[in-house]
C-alpha cells in the first residue's frame, strides 16, 4: 500500500506565503536602503514646494473619490448610500489594509459592506475579487497602453480590448457567463451579473490619477536621473504600481513598490540612489495621505447609515 504524503493545511500555506512575503520585502528593502543617502531623501521634500505637495495630495485623495463612487456603483442594486459613507468605507478598509499584518485588513472588506450595504459574507467575497479584477484588467491596459517604445499597432490593442470591456451591453456578459470554457469556469465565481459598466470608468479615473501624481513626484524630485521627456518618471509610476500585482508583497509594500519603481524606470546605476531615494519619498507621501485621509475619517462624526442595521 503507498504511503500516505501528508500535506500542510490550507492555512499553513497561506501563513507561509505571507511569511515569505513579508521576508523578500524585507530583504529588498534593506538592499535598497543601503544605497539610500538620508539626507537626499530630506532634501529632495524641502525642495519641492508646501503648494505641490498640497496639490499631489488633492489630486491622490481624488483616487480616493474615484474609489467611492465606483463602491456606489457596485451595490448600487443592494442599496443607495451617500458619498460621505462610500468614501468613509474605502479610506477605512484601505487602512486596515495598510496597517494590519498578512492581508488581515481585506476582512475589514465584508465586515463594512454588511454594516453599510447589507451585503452578505459571499456577495462581499465575489465583490472584493472582482474589485482586484477589475483594477488588475485596468492597470494592466494602461501599462500596455503608456509605456513608452511600445509600438503603436500594440497601444491601438491596448485601446480596442478597453473599448470592447466599457462599452459591450450586459447581455454579452451575461452570455459570457453561461459558457464553459476552463477560463470562465474559474472566473465565473467571481464575475457580476449585476455589474454595471460605470465601475470600470470609475477604476480609470483612479488609476489615472495615481499614475499622474506620482509620475509628476518622481520627475520633479529627480530631475537629473528622470528628465528623458518624463518617459523614465512614468515607467517608474508605472512599475511601482504593477509591483503590486506581484503574489508575495511586504507589509504596505514596503520594499516591493520601491524595487518596482528602480528597476522599470531605467535610470543609469550611477541614478540608483536618487531613484531609491524619491520612490521612499512618494511612497512616504503615498502612505501619509491615505492614513491621514482615514484618521480624519475616522475621528469626524460619522454618518448614521453608516451604522445602520443591514436589510
Amino acid at each position: 500500500m503507498a504511503e500516505a504524503t501528508s500535506t500542510p493545511p490550507q492555512g499553513s500555506r497561506r501563513v507561509l506565503k505571507v511569511v515569505l512575503g513579508w521576508l523578500v520585502g524585507a530583504a529588498l528593502l534593506a538592499l535598497l536602503l543601503r544605497q539610500v543617502h538620508w539626507p537626499d531623501v530630506h532634501s529632495m521634500a524641502q525642495a519641492m514646494p508646501w503648494w505641490g505637495w498640497a496639490l499631489a495630495a488633492l489630486l491622490w485623495s481624488g483616487s480616493f473619490v474615484c474609489r467611492a463612487a465606483r463602491m456606489r456603483e457596485e451595490w448600487r442594486w443592494k442599496r443607495a448610500v451617500g458619498w460621505s459613507v462610500a468614501l468613509r468605507l474605502v479610506l477605512l478598509h484601505n487602512a486596515a489594509v495598510l496597517l494590519l499584518p498578512m492581508r488581515s485588513g481585506e476582512l475589514g472588506y465584508p465586515w463594512l459592506v454588511k454594516r453599510v450595504f447589507g451585503g452578505n459574507w459571499h456577495e462581499s467575497l465575489r465583490s472584493l475579487m472582482w474589485l482586484r479584477i477589475q483594477d488588475a484588467v485596468v492597470l494592466g491596459a494602461l501599462a500596455c497602453l503608456l509605456w513608452p517604445g511600445l509600438p503603436l499597432w500594440w497601444r491601438l490593442l491596448c485601446v480596442l480590448g478597453l473599448a470592447v470591456v466599457f462599452f459591450m451591453p450586459q447581455r454579452f456578459w451575461r452570455w459570457l457567463l453561461t459558457r464553459r470554457h476552463p477560463l470562465i469556469n474559474r472566473l465565473r465565481p467571481w464575475m457580476h451579473r449585476r455589474a454595471s459598466g460605470g465601475g470600470w470608468w470609475w477604476s480609470l479615473g483612479n488609476w489615472c490619477l495615481k499614475i499622474a501624481v506620482v509620475t509628476a513626484l518622481l520627475h520633479t524630485l529627480t530631475p537629473a536621473a528622470l528628465e528623458l521627456a518624463w518617459a523614465g518618471a512614468l515607467r517608474g509610476a508605472l512599475g511601482g504600481e504593477l509591483a503590486a500585482l506581484i503574489p508575495v508583497q511586504g507589509p504596505a509594500g514596503l520594499g516591493t513598490y520601491e524595487a518596482g519603481i528602480w528597476l522599470a524606470s531605467g535610470a543609469p546605476a550611477e541614478a540608483q540612489a536618487t531613484v531609491v531615494a524619491a520612490a521612499l519619498a512618494v511612497h512616504a507621501f503615498s502612505l501619509a495621505v491615505a492614513l491621514g485621509a482615514a484618521a480624519l475619517a475616522q475621528c469626524l462624526p460619522a454618518p448614521s447609515s453608516t451604522f445602520s442595521s443591514p436589510r
